[in-house]
């Protein structure tokens, strides 16, 4: 639960040392446990000592000394963590404090025309807009012709060398490829991408996992390619299917794959180390029964009933009320869909956990389209859990490892000489890994953050609609 601002003054006491002026910019987190993200053993009763915008210390109260006049946060019995990394996300201009009260610090955009989402990453940086630092990835790549509407056509080594160095002007943090991509398009770029030091990544359709892993690819979003690689019939899997039906396809290829090739592909990945972003909470949430999907509903509708809430738009939080996805889907199905579709969630959530224990890399992101955002998150680390990953492994999974991938060495962990992004909740997730919903305390950057909402919110410019030629085709033109 989002505890406001007034509940986390009784419960958190702010002090400040006498007898001196305040250390510069000092601020101390003492008394609680510590979770640092490294995968470590969890410090107890520990001393997190922020000075500006890095951590400078971090250990036990016997071991790290608290300035005087430093400004003194007493989170006894509480628990900081890094701040949450959410690795796929389809970030909207009215998103950003949701994100941070959920203790999301950190976003990788999927999928955004880049005039815009870089525009809004550069606002953030500037402390210009209140929410997550944004990562992005800017227009997706297709071989032509395009469908998404900030999806842009590369059909020969030219245009992709263009478009590739083109969207590393405009620093992006990976590229990120479509269903329609052949393996000779990806693997010409990720030539060109890794010969910048940017990482490719993509949601796969006519491309198999293993054909990706080969051409070089470094992430697969929403395990796409997967299925195709390991089914005995991989030609009748359905990569283009729309609306509901998707649901139906995507679960019925998990559905059907072979074992045997299961593991080789495992080995495959593991040894190319490419990751996987399984995104397994928005399938989850397909194939939940009823009194799940309404738990959810109710969880989501807690933000749609929020006065404070009202500058998001009336059909978002409809949708979190009313759930009318969820609604569909079981009015749609019968009882022999469902039950393909549950068969090929639990076969994706193995295949993640064998990946995992293989030594592969999972990482979590949400697909945030349709809930909360940064609750988001938090229910995909539960799917990690229940797909069989420890309580940390799936912490890790949002903070050390997604930074990794992201090539940040400042974010994903609490250790001196990291960005001070942490948080502090009042219970411990590694007991349970739904208490990363009692978020009671955010600090972004070296300094706290506020993590109530307000009717108020300054909204940054909205996404535009897009229409053809898109910007960044027209950019493409004019370069020779």
């Amino acid at each position: 639960m989002i505890i406001r601002a007034a509940l986390v003054a009784l419960s958190l006491t702010v002090t400040m040392t006498t007898g001196e002026p305040a250390a510069r910019n000092v601020t101390v987190i003492k008394g609680a446990t510590v979770i640092d993200g490294t995968g470590r053993s969890p410090i107890v009763n520990g001393v997190v000592l922020i000075q500006g915008n890095k951590i400078k210390a971090v250990g036990t109260q016997t071991t790290v000394s608290i300035p005087r006049g430093a400004i003194v946060v007493d989170a006894s019995g509480k628990y900081v963590l890094p701040g949450l990394i959410d690795m796929h996300v389809h970030y909207r201009e009215w998103q950003g404090e949701l994100f941070l009260a959920n203790g999301v610090t950190t976003v990788k955009d999927l999928g955004n025309p880049v005039e815009w989402i870089s525009e809004l990453s550069r606002m953030q940086v500037a402390g210009r807009l209140q929410g997550p630092r944004i990562f992005y990835v800017g227009n997706n790549l297709d071989a032509p012709p395009p469908e998404g509407d900030h999806h842009v056509a590369v059909g020969s080594a030219a245009d992709i060398e263009k478009a590739v160095n083109l969207l590393f002007k405009l620093n992006v943090n990976a590229i990120k490829v479509r269903q329609k991509i052949t393996p000779q398009l990806l693997h010409e770029i990720v030539k060109v991408a890794h010969a910048k030091g940017i990482p490719v990544t993509g949601h796969l359709g006519l491309t198999n996992g293993e054909e990706a892993a080969l051409a070089g690819i470094d992430g697969l979003e929403h395990a796409t390619g997967v299925a195709r690689a390991t089914s005995d019939a991989p030609t009748q899997i359905a990569v283009n299917a729309k609306g509901l039906n998707s649901f139906l396809e995507d679960l019925r290829g998990f559905a059907q794959m072979n074992r045997v090739k299961e593991w080789a592909l495992i080995k495959l990945l593991v040894a190319r180390k490419v990751k996987l972003i399984p995104t397994l909470a928005v399938r989850r949430r397909a194939v939940a029964d009823r009194a799940a999907q309404e738990r959810s509903r109710m969880e989501d509708d807690r933000f749609a009933s929020n006065p404070e809430l009202a500058y998001v738009p009336e059909a978002v939080r409809r949708n979190w009320n009313e759930a009318p996805l969820d609604h569909k889907i079981q009015e749609t199905f019968g009882v022999k869909e469902m039950e393909i579709m549950r068969e090929g969630y639990r076969r994706l959530g193995a295949f993640v956990l064998e990946l995992h224990r293989a030594g592969g890399d999972v990482l979590a992101g949400s697909d945030n389209l349709n809930d909360v955002p940064g609750l988001t998150l938090h229910r995909e680390l539960e799917s990690l859990v229940e797909a069989g990953m420890s309580s940390m492994e799936a912490v890790l999974a949002a903070t050390r490892d997604a930074a990794t991938f992201l090539r940040c060495a400042d974010l994903g962990t609490v250790e001196p000489g990291r960005t001070a992004d942490l948080i502090i909740i009042s219970a411990n997730p590694l007991d349970n890994i739904r208490n990363l919903d009692k978020v009671e305390r955010v600090f972004q950057d070296g300094r706290e953050v506020e993590i109530s909402f307000h009717r108020n919110y300054s909204l940054p410019p909205s996404r535009p609609n897009l229409v053809r030629p898109l910007f960044f085709e027209r950019l493409l033109a004019a370069e020779k």
